[in-house]
């Protein structure tokens, strides 16, 4: 009997194919934060679990945006979003294995589930190389991949750059973590990855990477790490990872700082000298500097400077003049590569962003937007931010735009934004020389987080000098700015609390040159939602005195917008909407109404973009707004 047992179990090993024989490398993923308390709790016991099977185990780090400050979040925010995304993490700490197996708050992951996940054979093999550029200005990648079984599904390789092992001499957010491993520094080419493709047996794909080394605080901690992932089920197939392989001499030898006024530029013309000011680090005199210069993503532009700055000493240089390459905002980054005492290896201290508002065209009034487009400004406004500010908030399931009439709208998120902090946005610059009169409106809304007068607040400033001086027309903070009721959930709006408001701008009616911006100043409550800016020639109501509300939202629309309007009394009414030439484009009789809210659609499908005048016409009198069509 013992006999024919062992032949049946030599039986079932026979029948394991031969592909499936390839341990499989555990990927962890952990989403963590340096102001998290609960991740300084768990992540000393979680890194010294993944330090015993650092052979078998590929780790990377996610740091996020919440719960607080983390200025590694800050350095690439896009790519932690895309992967908190991905995964729908809404808590810090948080650990993932091999894609689909959720480990929660991940201080209780233990060597034996690693070792079993690790047993867990696949047909996939992953050979990963990564090494530094001369000159070390660059880290290039090599991945092959191959299948020893035909393999199907949505299929994507996914490829990081991390940082081994970061160091600070002071805790960098408020937990008291001061050592952080496996960060993930950049995916290439971005959190979506590369779509591979179905692999037949046996089949290997090869591929290259190539990304201009940024914000590393030790180049000498440069890894790769690769995962072949199906977005199916999230199953990570293998992950492999090339280890830090640099022995790059020196330290930092030379500082970008930027005073207030240098990190944040507000220009009317279409080019900038960026300024900056260089600062010796070293223990020797600087006396040479390889500098490079960027706006946006485009190309970085090589500099030289030369002098002699002795060690601690500072000097100010201002680089030639780059060109915008369009309207509103942009982010000018300052990269000191390398000095005569050797190349940069922490590039953090080494690199310095200004934040540039480029407004130097006009653009004719009305002009507005009601943010349905994902641009974050939307396309010639301008942005003074900073991470958890101004951000978009869409939503095709659940929209977000006012009055639940629209997907977007724009957030600030006090939530998230340090007390005192002060994030700007600004609309086009204005050329309201046709306006005999005009008008903002916008709606908001706003939630406290525990008491009513919290300090968060919303201006409303006018220049007509190009930012040289503002005057203040709108400003409402704490109670005043709150629309909703106490809560200490991530506020967003339900369709009933968002409020309309309309700001005089008749004093600006016939000027150009005229910059319009929404200033929010956090006073750490909840969130804030506007939508549906515009400035407009002011609204009559000529004799139509029944008429208590009359909006149209949202305006500007590209679809459909709604008019709504309360009537104190009965009164028969007609809806026209009129081009700018004078002519019916759409009109409704809407016969007599009773008095109450009433509301009616427009349809803006059909017509171009442009400026249209709502009239609702009555027997005793006509009441019009302005409507934009935006395509």
């Amino acid at each position: 009997m013992f006999k024919k047992l062992l032949f049946a179990a030599s039986l079932l090993i026979l029948a394991v194919p031969a592909w499936s024989q390839h341990l499989r490398r555990v990927l962890v993923e952990e989403f963590t934060n340096a102001s998290c308390p609960p991740c300084a709790a768990n992540n000393p016991a979680f890194n010294a679990t993944l330090l015993t099977r650092d052979s078998i185990v590929t780790a990377i780090k996610y740091q996020t945006i919440w719960p607080g400050a983390d200025p590694m979040n800050a350095q690439n925010r896009v790519d932690v979003a895309d992967r908190v995304d991905y995964y729908a993490v809404n808590g810090v700490p948080n650990g993932i294995e091999n894609g689909a197996t959720d480990l929660g708050v991940p201080g209780g992951y233990t060597a034996d589930q690693i070792d079993a996940a690790y047993n867990n054979l696949t047909p996939v093999t992953i050979a990963l190389t990564h090494s530094l550029t001369a000159d070390y200005d660059s880290v290039l990648i090599t991945v092959a991949v191959t299948s020893d079984e035909a393999l199907t599904g949505t299929l994507k390789l996914r490829v990081a750059v991390g940082e081994k092992t970061i160091t600070f001499a002071a805790a960098p957010g408020t937990n008291g973590e001061k050592e952080f491993y496996d960060v993930m520094r950049k995916m290439l080419p971005n959190a979506d990855g590369t779509a591979t493709g179905n692999f037949t047996a046996g089949e290997t794909k090869n591929y290259t990477f190539a990304w201009p080394v940024d914000y590393f605080y030790n180049l000498n901690q440069v890894e790769a790490l690769a995962w072949l992932q199906n977005d199916d089920d999230k199953q990570v197939w293998q992950s492999a990872v090339s280890l830090p392989n640099t022995v790059v001499a020196g330290g930092s030898y030379a500082k970008v700082t930027l005073t207030t006024n240098a990190a944040y530029k507000l220009v009317c013309t279409n080019t900038l000298a960026p300024v900056f000011t260089l600062k010796n680090t070293g223990t020797v005199a600087l006396t040479s500097a390889n500098i490079r210069y960027k706006v946006d993503d485009e190309a970085y532009t090589a500099y030289e400077w030369t002098g002699s700055l002795n060690p601690n000493l500072s000097t100010a240089v201002t680089l030639p003049a780059l060109t915008f390459p369009s309207v509103g905002g942009h982010s000018i980054k300052i990269q000191i590569t390398s000095t005569n005492s050797g190349a940069q290896i922490n590039l953090v201290d080494a690199t310095g962003t200004i934040a540039a508002n480029a407004m130097y065209e006009l653009t004719a009034a009305p002009a507005g937007s009601g943010f349905e487009s994902l641009d974050l400004p939307p396309a010639g406004w301008g942005l003074k931010n900073e991470t958890n500010g101004w951000d978009v908030a869409y939503s095709t399931a659940n929209p977000l735009g006012a009055f639940g009439t629209s997907n977007g709208s724009m957030a600030c998120q006090f939530y998230n934004l340090t007390n005192g902090r002060t994030v700007e946005l600004l609309l086009p610059k204005l050329d309201m020389t046709t306006l005999p009169s005009a008008q903002l409106t916008f709606d908001h809304a706003q939630a406290p987080y525990s008491d009513p007068s919290e300090g968060d607040r919303l201006r409303v400033d006018v220049s007509t000098d190009c930012g040289a001086t503002w005057a203040t027309l709108w400003d409402k903070s704490g109670a005043n700015l709150n629309t909703a009721a106490l809560t200490t959930a991530f506020y967003v709006p339900q369709v009933d609390e968002w409020v309309s408001n309309t700001v005089d701008l008749n004093a600006y009616a016939g000027q150009s040159n005229v910059l319009v911006r929404f200033r929010a100043t956090s006073g750490y409550g909840n969130n804030l939602f506007v939508d549906n800016v515009l400035v407009q020639v002011l609204t009559g109501t000529h004799e139509l005195t029944s008429l208590s509300q009359f909006t149209v939202q949202p305006n500007p629309a590209k679809t459909v917008s709604q008019v709504r309007f309360t009537l104190d009394a009965p009164e028969s009414i007609q809806l026209l909407v009129y081009s700018v030439d004078g002519m019916i484009v759409q009109s409704n009789n809407m016969g007599d109404l009773s008095a109450g809210q009433h509301a009616a659609e427009l349809d803006a499908s059909r017509l171009p973009s442009g400026s249209y005048r709502v009239v609702l016409q009555g027997q005793k009198g006509s009441a019009q707004t302005q409507w934009m069509v935006v395509k």
